[in-house]
């Protein structure tokens, strides 16, 4: 691999800690991606092959469970799991055995549904067959994943497998045709829309969106065709997903960080309250788990250079194309909408109520011009009034002088919980590009992930190279070249957005920059990373999303040699986050 003659810009960047290699069971064939199940309860791992198969692993052992074959004619290029967000609303009774919450349990469990795109034209869906797995003696059947270390083998075994048709233990449920070239991506509509959705992209310039009108039966609802070349990747907007009391404990700990030293703003940290206010329903509403700056919008990515926006627009009847973002100077590879409410940017002062009323996600995308960019809505003119009326109504939340009647009879505009889906209010948006982080590849960018738990930002590419990055509140003097981590210090201040007239700081905001954390080189070798993704594994049998049971998380990376690698991030990364 070719690298700079110079200055090596990783040398003093920490590496990645490799963690499993999971072979192909086929020789010489490539694989294109791998997607963990979004559910931390369900450790399975889809990788896409060129044998026309889909390997599913598992991701506590890292063996090879099953393969998926009989569907397509040729390679498999792409995977995408069904989240039905069971694990985000499910809450553990106080008084609820371990046996009594498993029984209940029983025979609830969320269908295990995975997408297939081909090179064939076709995307496949399949079924986890539960009966087919049921194993000797037991009396119910659980979810891959919802087991005790103790009985692991006894509770969940796919390896039998082996000795049945393995037609049986996945279904091959539906057949989606139409476009006429290979397809790129398939993604899978969150859970807390509307209607379950599924959206394909393909070689033709196509953008195709299917409904699960019945069970196991799928229309086509849309067919986007503005790409003017191949398109590439799809995101959906989720939003980020938190509770008050969680986002309180964030803000708490990032009080006692600033309190024993200045903050990086050059500021001491001041004791602030950072509650959200009174709540007459007690912890309970401080434990709902909230989908904040969520809509519905699909985003893709095209051989074009462009980034095109979509949404189902009610006064058409049908979905529209209702922005395109244009700056990369290349094939736009991977797209990814923020999952995770970042914190940097917000001021000591600024209360758990107020963030939750102000904050929406950002769009990261990579390309073939060695660039990855962030982007952000701007907001018009009925947008920017409603969320100063959130605001203000989080203000009020916020302040203990104020008794509840005095409080509501103050509270004029919105107030209340941010509703779980947001619908873009016109059929134009505008979006501009924040920031690029700091350039560190040397060939195209193929894919990027932004995680839901940390906010760290991982790539990967034609290099051969796996890079971390972190989001972090900006210094107010210029870093100095004694600082080991790389900088990215292009992104405009409070200060200077404030003078600039941006519509957006309704709120005071902090400068923040980018900075390479940890990276790998020649992670595959000799061959080109063709994919990488955020991989978490739920510890606790509850899973219920707690800090307490989120367990490890995992870079996972898909070769051009047919490998999937497994990565860890260094203790010293993921402690200053």
């Amino acid at each position: 691999m070719t690298t700079n003659t110079t200055t090596d810009p990783l040398s003093s960047i920490p590496q990645l800690i490799h963690h499993q290699t999971l072979r192909s069971p086929a020789l010489n064939t490539r694989t294109w991606s791998s997607q963990p199940h979004p559910d931390p309860r369900t450790p399975l791992l889809a990788t896409a092959s060129s044998d026309k198969s889909v390997h599913i692993w598992d991701m506590r052992s890292w063996k090879l469970l099953s393969t998926i074959n009989g569907g397509h004619k040729r390679s498999v290029r792409c995977v995408g799991w069904k989240d039905y967000g069971g694990y985000m609303t499910k809450k553990r009774k106080t008084n609820e055995t371990d046996e009594e919450e498993d029984e209940n349990a029983a025979g609830k469990r969320d269908p295990v549904l995975l997408a297939t795109g081909s090179f064939d034209a076709n995307a496949g869906l399949w079924v986890w067959n539960r009966s087919h797995n049921s194993g000797s003696g037991q009396s119910r059947q659980r979810l891959p994943g919802a087991f005790d270390d103790d009985d692991y083998e006894q509770e969940r075994d796919f390896t039998n497998a082996a000795e049945e048709d393995e037609n049986e233990e996945w279904h091959f449920s539906t057949l989606l045709t139409g476009p006429d070239s290979e397809i790129k991506d398939v993604k899978f509509s969150p859970a807390h829309y509307g209607a379950t959705l599924l959206a394909t992209c393909s070689r033709d310039k196509s953008v195709w969106v299917w409904e699960e009108v019945e069970p196991e039966e799928w229309e086509t609802i849309a067919v986007m065709s503005e790409h003017q070349g191949d398109v590439k990747c799809l995101a959906w907007c989720q939003g980020g997903q938190t509770t008050r009391k969680e986002l309180q404990k964030r803000l708490e700990r990032r009080q006692k960080a600033g309190s024993s030293t200045n903050t990086e703003q050059g500021q001491e940290a001041m004791d602030v309250d950072t509650t959200n206010g009174p709540s007459d329903n007690g912890d309970s509403d401080n434990n709902e788990q909230l989908q904040v700056g969520s809509r519905e919008l699909l985003a893709s990515g095209s051989y074009d250079d462009t980034i095109r926006l979509y949404h189902d627009d009610e006064s058409e009847g049908d979905w529209i194309c209702i922005a395109v973002l244009t700056g990369h100077e290349g094939t736009v590879w991977d797209l990814k909408f923020e999952p995770y409410i970042s914190l940097s940017s917000y001021t000591p002062t600024t209360t758990a109520a107020e963030i939750l009323a102000d904050w929406t996600p950002r769009l990261a995308s990579c390309s073939d011009d060695l660039t990855i960019r962030i982007w952000r809505k701007q907001l018009n003119d009925k947008e920017r009034v409603e969320r100063q009326s959130r605001i203000e109504a989080a203000k009020l939340e916020s302040r203990t002088d104020l008794k509840q009647p005095e409080r509501q009879q103050r509270q004029t505009g919105f107030s209340g919980p941010l509703p779980s889906t947001m619908r873009v209010s016109t059929s134009t948006e505008t979006w501009i590009q924040e920031s690029k982080l700091p350039l560190i590849h040397l060939r195209s960018i193929y894919a990027l992930d932004w995680s839901t738990r940390t906010g760290l930002i991982v790539s990967c590419g034609g290099d051969g190279l796996i890079v971390v990055y972190r989001e972090v509140t900006s210094p107010t003097t210029i870093t100095d070249s004694s600082d080991t981590d790389i900088t990215m210090s292009n992104a405009p201040s409070a200060t200077q957005y404030s003078e600039n007239g941006d519509e957006e700081d309704i709120l005071p905001k902090l400068k923040t920059e980018w900075k390479v954390v940890a990276a790998i080189e020649a992670a595959h070798d000799e061959y080109e990373v063709n994919h990488v993704c955020w991989a978490g594994i739920c510890d606790s049998r509850n899973g219920d999303g707690g800090d307490e049971d989120e367990g490890e998380e995992y870079i996972i990376s898909t070769g051009d040699e047919g490998d999937v690698r497994v990565w860890k991030v260094p203790s010293e990364v993921l402690s200053g986050v």
